[in-house]
């Protein structure tokens, strides 16, 4: 399926130290919603594909790390020639459209914990980690 992507929005980022036996956390949630253009002017995008919003809550203490990330990273996506609800998307299809939002948040882990430990984290997530769910 192809997609109109608009910006990847940082809705928040926290970066706290905690202590090393802190228990391992990994949620991480997947979560698309339907949206609609406010704007009369932007309706005939509409005609193309319905509008989605991709929407990933975390909150993650990586293995004896020291240290734990939370947040919110939001995108909108619009999937040409879909019409269809959010939960008739094929799973591997909601993985494909959340995947760069993941890729964000492993990004600035590895940046913010580059400059606060003076030595990038690579958080890895994989599909187990990620899986989408629709609201």
């Amino acid at each position: 399926m192809e997609a109109k992507r608009y910006p990847i929005t940082v809705e928040s980022f926290h970066y706290d130290l905690v202590k090393q036996d802190t228990p391992v956390k990994n949620d991480l949630q997947v979560a698309m919603r339907q949206i609609q253009w406010s704007d009369p002017k932007r309706q005939e995008e509409l005609k193309k594909g319905n509008l989605f919003e991709m929407m990933i809550p975390f909150d993650v203490v990586p293995d004896n790390s020291g240290f734990e990330i939370s947040g919110k990273i939001t995108q909108i996506v619009q999937v040409m020639d879909y019409f269809g609800e959010a939960n008739e998307l094929p799973q591997e299809e909601l993985g494909k459209l959340s995947r760069p939002l993941v890729e964000t948040i492993e990004t600035l882990t590895y940046q913010v914990t580059a400059v606060a430990l003076d030595q990038g984290v690579n958080l890895q997530f994989g599909p187990n980690e990620e899986q989408p769910g629709q609201h």
